[in-house]
């Protein structure tokens, strides 16, 4: 007669055999993971372009991965926040689709240029508690270390 399971003799036999193969695995499987995790996050980088339109790139290395184009009339409002930590951010809803938000750019010119194209080609645009005062403190300090 044939049984489902292995005998009881065999599975406390065989079981460290089985245990080392998983962990190794499971080490393998791990520091993969953590390889993919730092390439990802090192070499991504992201471009903003404010002209005519909102022109925004995911760079990996030197490959574009993602190209968006977003014209104005399909922005609903921007919206100009302080991201916390002394960090200023403004957040592009569009009317369809996912908000671009724009944090943690080398210069708060970016926030400047969306703050005229909102006023260029009227887009609604609402500025949250504190966003002020954070971009002047950001602005200063650029000049401070320009000079």
């Amino acid at each position: 007669m044939y049984h489902a399971r292995p005998p009881r003799w065999v599975v406390p036999f065989f079981a460290p055999i089985f245990i080392a193969d998983i962990r190794e695995q499971e080490i393998n499987l791990y520091t993969f993971l953590t390889i993919a995790i730092v390439l990802l996050i090192l070499g991504l980088s992201y471009q903003l372009k404010v002209d005519q339109t909102i022109l925004f790139h995911v760079n990996f290395f030197k490959w574009k991965i993602i190209k968006k184009s977003v014209p104005p009339a399909d922005i609903h409002t921007i919206v100009f926040r302080d991201a916390g930590w002394g960090t200023p951010s403004a957040s592009v809803k569009k009317k369809k689709g996912f908000p671009i938000r724009v944090i943690n750019f080398d210069s708060v010119e970016v926030l400047a240029d969306l703050e005229g194209f909102a006023e260029r080609y009227q887009i609604r645009r609402e500025e949250r508690k504190y966003y002020r005062t954070v971009y002047d403190m950001k602005k200063s300090k650029e000049k401070q270390g320009a000079s």
